[in-house]
């Protein structure tokens, strides 16, 4: 992260640092908070949405981008014994927000606590408020229920064998174990044609503790965390949160049949549409990265047209 990222210190010693970009547009734009694996992941896309963006009534819009919890310029807790849990970024995520005493935000992200932070005030034993209203959500190669299949490079991740007692895996070595799942997060064409960047993304998801993080992304929720909690509460979400789906087919992290599911459960979301006007996207030929992908206008045009569509009429709860 840049050198002008800030940290919050959540109760249990753990060190959240994040950035925030258009900070002229405060109090004047509802924030767009970009969660995924680390602010590396989506700093490029809050940069041109600072500078490309307009939603109405003002221009522009500031947008934050921040590292989980043991990634980046963040940190584990004082003890450092966790194992991360999709409700375990939510909470840290809604901590986070509620120290910054934002009352209304728009979310953009994948399953890394941006769609579980809609549910945490529905959930069974441990339910916790929101504070603030979230306007509008975009979900990002996501999904509402557990997956049955794997990816060949999941399985891959899942048979690399442990090092030796008492033996560190050098950078080299565990770059290379990295590499298929990194690989898998974008597509052939892609890798071959853009390796400069490749190469950056697979040092950065080697570094530190992002090998670590890697392997959660591919081995799913933690045995704390119970599929029930986290996506039978969608029940409660409500048509005042306008929700867009983002998903290509050239996900092989997570499946484009999974983005139909989330479509079914809520039928009022908003599926990205394929085109060539404002507010479209030319293809679905794109990987887990999508904003890596296509021309930046693209993005910033999605963004603005759905941002600026009529609010929701009725808040009747999903039929689901």
């Amino acid at each position: 992260m840049s050198a002008t990222f800030s940290i919050h210190v959540h109760a249990d010693g753990s060190k959240k640092a994040y950035e925030i970009f258009g900070q002229e547009h405060l109090g004047k734009q509802t924030p767009l908070v970009l969660v995924n694996v680390s602010q590396h992941a989506t700093r490029r896309l809050a940069e041109a949405l600072r500078c490309a963006l307009s939603v109405s009534p003002s221009p522009g819009i500031r947008s934050q981008v921040f590292d989980h919890r043991g990634m980046g310029d963040s940190t584990f807790s004082t003890k450092g014994d966790e194992r991360l849990t999709l409700e375990m970024m939510a909470r840290d995520l809604l901590d986070l927000i509620v120290a910054l005493n934002w009352k209304k935000i728009v979310i953009c992200g994948s399953s890394m606590g941006a769609q579980q932070l809609l549910v945490l005030p529905f959930h069974p034993s441990n339910p916790a408020a929101l504070p603030f209203e979230v306007s509008h959500i975009f979900l990002t190669a996501t999904l509402c229920e557990p997956q049955q299949d794997t990816s060949k490079s999941a399985k891959r991740f899942r048979s690399v064998p442990p090092p030796a007692k008492g033996r560190k895996r050098t950078f080299e070595e565990t770059r290379e174990f990295a590499r298929p799942t990194t690989t898998a997060t974008f597509d052939p064409k892609w890798v071959a044609e853009n390796p400069d960047r490749f190469n950056c993304w697979l040092d950065r998801m080697t570094a530190g503790g992002r090998y670590e993080f890697v392997r959660f992304l591919f081995d799913g929720p933690a045995d704390e965390d119970t599929y029930e909690d986290l996506y039978e509460p969608y029940a409660n979400v409500t048509k005042d949160t306008k929700i867009m789906v983002i998903h290509g087919k050239l996900d092989e992290v997570l499946p484009y049949s999974a983005s139909r599911v989330i479509l079914e459960r809520l039928p009022w979301a908003k599926d990205a549409e394929v085109g060539d006007k404002p507010g479209q996207i030319p293809s679905l030929d794109f990987g887990r990265h999508w904003f890596e992908y296509f021309d930046i206008e693209v993005w910033k045009n999605i963004f603005e047209v759905f941002l600026n569509e009529p609010p929701p009429q009725s808040s009747d709860l999903a039929g689901l």
